[in-house]
C-alpha cells in the first residue's frame, strides 16, 4: 500500500514541474511574440522649418527592456523639397549605452529624389521623407537608458525647408 502512494506522490510531484515548466515556456515565448513587434519613435521638429545652427547635436533617447533581441535604428527626415536646397546631409552618429560604451556611425541623407529612389511622399501630402538606417541589426546588450546623438555636418549653418528628424527603434529578426 505504501508503494502506491509513493508512486502517486511521484507522479503528482513530475505533473507540477511539468506544468510549471510549461506555464513559464508559454509566458517567455508570450514576451518574444510581443517584443518582435516592439517600436519606439521620438520625433525633434524645427522651429520654423529651420534645422539651424543650434541643433546640428540631436539626442534621441530610449530605454530597452529585452536584450535577447536585435534592434534597428533609423532616422527620417520630413523635409519640403521645393525649398531645401542640399542634396546630400552628412551625419555623424554616436549611440550611447547604458554601461557607458558609444558605438559610432557615420551616415548621411540622400535628398535628391532623381540620386535616392527610397524618398517617398510624407503621409501628410506636402512633404517628401527620407529614411536611412543608421545602425542595423544591432545587438543592444544591457538593458537600460540608451541615448543616440545625431551630429549634423551641413555646410551651411541654417538650413530651411526641413520640418522634422525622427528616430525609430525597432525589433528585427
Amino acid at each position: 500500500m505504501k508503494k502506491i502512494h509513493l508512486q502517486q506522490g511521484f507522479l503528482a510531484v513530475m505533473a507540477i514541474l511539468v506544468m510549471a515548466f510549461f506555464v513559464t515556456s508559454c509566458d517567455s515565448m508570450s514576451k518574444k511574440r510581443v517584443n518582435r513587434h516592439w517600436s519606439k519613435s521620438y520625433t525633434h521638429s524645427f522651429p520654423n522649418t529651420n534645422w539651424a545652427f543650434e541643433e546640428e547635436v540631436l539626442e534621441f533617447p530610449f530605454d530597452i527592456e529585452d536584450t535577447t533581441q536585435f534592434y534597428e535604428v533609423s532616422l527620417s527626415l520630413l523635409f519640403d523639397s521645393s525649398v531645401v536646397t542640399l542634396t546630400d546631409i552628412p551625419l555623424s552618429l554616436t549611440l550611447n549605452t547604458p554601461d557607458g560604451m558609444q558605438s559610432m556611425s557615420k551616415s548621411h541623407f540622400l535628398l535628391d529624389p532623381r540620386t535616392n529612389s527610397d524618398i517617398k511622399l510624407a503621409e501628410d501630402g506636402k512633404n517628401m521623407e527620407a529614411t536611412v538606417v543608421v545602425f542595423p541589426r544591432r545587438k543592444l546588450k544591457a538593458e537600460g537608458a540608451y541615448k543616440l546623438v545625431v551630429y549634423r555636418r551641413a555646410e551651411k549653418a541654417d538650413n530651411f525647408g526641413f520640418t522634422s528628424l525622427t528616430s525609430t527603434v525597432k525589433v528585427v529578426k
